[in-house]
């Protein structure tokens, strides 16, 4: 059985973690089939945003399945670090996964590599029972990846509450320090995020494309240099369809059809 799942809804492509029993925590399986579902989506033309979900209102995700992670390190001898590397990882937590536009929809527990996933999304829609923590110094383990995301997006402050603390924290709490865009009621969640993702879907996705990669590259560029990337990348599609379509669509004051060109 399938432990994550795709599907394309006009134009948005929603994954879905499937381990409900375990509070969709990540042993191997999980991982390798997420990594491939999240690089369909990046190389599928017609996916132009994404909503990551879970399935049931337990969790989002409670974080690595431990007693997983602990059966590949026994007896993992010479070059366990890189095997155990190569298995626990998610491609979306990388510095920069792709430049199409990711939501996290976030019911429940967000713990651990749960959190590090939603880190690694573009915008966070979260519910009021919604719980956050950090806890890999608990069990020995430095974060790192969430540690990086968690500070660009919150703050080195915040996020250190959550890192050096190791505690949980609510929706409130999450929504005050930045951490989370909005919270809505629970059952409210995926339709939130998927009425967000078909807004971003209206707009013309080449634009979107490109703003995004402008707005997250932007920390490691100077003002200079991003400005002419954009502008070269901008100057490029005024030519294109989507940019043609937007103007008509506009003077005529009708909905545009983008296509992504």
């Amino acid at each position: 059985m399938s432990v994550v799942t795709y599907e394309l809804q006009d134009h948005v492509g929603v994954i879905t973690l499937n381990r409900p029993d375990v509070m969709n925590a990540f042993n191997p399986q999980m991982y390798r089939e997420f990594n491939e579902v999240a690089t369909r989506f990046r190389e599928d033309e017609d996916a132009w945003v994404a909503v990551i979900t879970a399935a049931g209102d337990k969790a989002f995700s409670a974080g690595v399945d431990v007693k997983a992670l602990d059966g590949v390190f026994d007896g993992a001898g010479d070059g366990a670090v890189e095997r155990i590397a190569a298995v626990f990882n998610i491609e979306l937590e990388e510095e920069y996964f792709c430049d199409k536009p990711i939501i996290a929809a976030i019911r429940g527990y967000c713990i651990g590599e749960g959190l590090s996933l939603a880190l690694g999304c573009d915008l966070r829609i979260a519910g009021e029972s919604a719980m956050f923590a950090l806890p890999e110094g608990k069990i020995g383990v430095p974060t790192i990846n969430a540690a990086i995301h968690g500070a660009r997006i919150m703050g080195p402050s915040n996020a250190l509450e959550l890192l050096l603390l190791a505690e949980q924290r609510d929706a409130q709490w999450a929504y005050r320090t930045g951490l989370v865009n909005l919270v809505v009621p629970d059952e409210k969640v995926l339709s939130t995020a998927m009425d967000w993702a078909g807004k971003i879907a209206a707009l013309s996705p080449l634009a979107n494309r490109i703003t995004k990669e402008a707005t997250v590259r932007s920390r490691y560029r100077s003002f200079d240099e991003a400005v002419a990337i954009g502008v070269q990348k901008r100057m490029a599609m005024v030519d294109g369809h989507d940019a043609k379509e937007g103007r008509r669509a506009f003077i005529e004051k009708r909905k545009p059809r983008f296509i992504g060109s």
